[in-house]
């Protein structure tokens, strides 16, 4: 037919996208299968229009749920801050279909597959690793959260981490001797001196509190950029959010790097390959990582 040759896609239960990459093949190949069916003599029934608009309506639903699984599985990007702002909008996505599909299969999924995110991901919000790092995420920040109580929540468990990386403040000087009080009341400056020795004492909440609100109230960054980057310009401005920053945007937000670290590591150590010291197998996946962010930029 002057097609490409393609072959059709297996659903696989462990592969996350497999159902919506079995279904737009069998999409895509509608007519070289309809075709097929029809000169092969078997008791296979082929697709109706009704049931390829089915299918089609259908993708409609999954593609936004491929899409974010694509995104988050990055791994040149930061991906951990992702995961609640994603959620937010698949089940936004996710709740538009429900009401706009005319087509009985694709709102019934479209209505459990809402019911099953809802019930996936309700606790989310209320990760700290995952919260923290969507409001240390300049892109995003409290805007990224679909509950107003779990944002609160975010910024009070900032705050204290904050707090608890500012150097306490010095220790108060001891209490002035009789000799040193009437010196002070012959002071002119004893007054302002007092009040200068009481604001060094500042509460270290307090400096957390002005300075995460100060981050907060600053312009949100376009979401094409790279927020690594905002906090290099920034470490001195927001110089404590800035470190809890580093800490939770490292985050990934799946274990994909780390299963294709595994596979290609099952294809290096083989049958045919096993007396490989474990130093050059460490070696090689190191190379071939290498080599592959070296392509991924070019």
């Amino acid at each position: 037919m002057g097609r490409p040759l393609l072959k059709p896609i297996q659903e696989v239960d462990t592969r996350w996208n497999s159902t919506y990459a079995m279904l737009q093949r069998i999409h895509d190949l509608r007519e070289p299968l309809g075709a097929t069916l029809a000169n092969l003599t078997n008791d296979i029934t082929p697709f109706s229009a009704e049931e390829y608009e089915s299918i089609q309506q259908c993708l409609l639903v999954l593609k936004p749920f491929h899409l974010a699984t694509v995104e988050l599985s990055e791994e040149q990007r930061v991906s951990g801050s992702k995961v609640i702002p994603m959620v937010k909008m698949l089940r936004h996505r996710t709740g538009r279909l429900c009401t706009t599909m005319a087509n009985p299969l694709a709102q019934k999924l479209a209505s459990n597959v809402q019911s099953t995110l809802n019930d996936k991901f309700a606790i989310v919000e209320k990760m700290t690793a995952l919260s923290v790092a969507t409001l240390v995420d300049p892109r995003y920040k409290e805007m990224g959260f679909c509950s107003a109580n779990s944002s609160q929540a975010a910024v009070e468990r900032l705050t204290r981490e904050c707090a608890n990386i500012i150097p306490p403040p010095p220790p108060s000087p001891p209490p002035p001797s009789s000799q040193e009080s009437s010196e002070q009341e012959d002071n002119l400056w004893g007054l302002l001196d007092s009040h200068v020795g009481t604001q060094r004492g500042s509460n270290a909440t307090a400096s957390a509190i002005a300075e995460v609100q100060r981050y907060l109230k600053d312009p949100h960054l376009p979401r094409s950029e790279d927020p690594l980057k905002y906090w290099e310009r920034h470490h001195l401005v927001f110089p404590h959010v800035s470190q809890i920053a580093m800490r939770y945007l490292c985050t990934p937000a799946s274990s994909v790097p780390c299963e294709r670290v595994f596979s290609k590591a099952g294809e290096i150590v083989s049958s045919r390959r096993n007396r490989l010291k474990p130093s050059t197998v460490e070696h090689i996946l190191f190379l071939n990582k290498n080599l592959e962010r070296k392509t991924s930029t070019q």
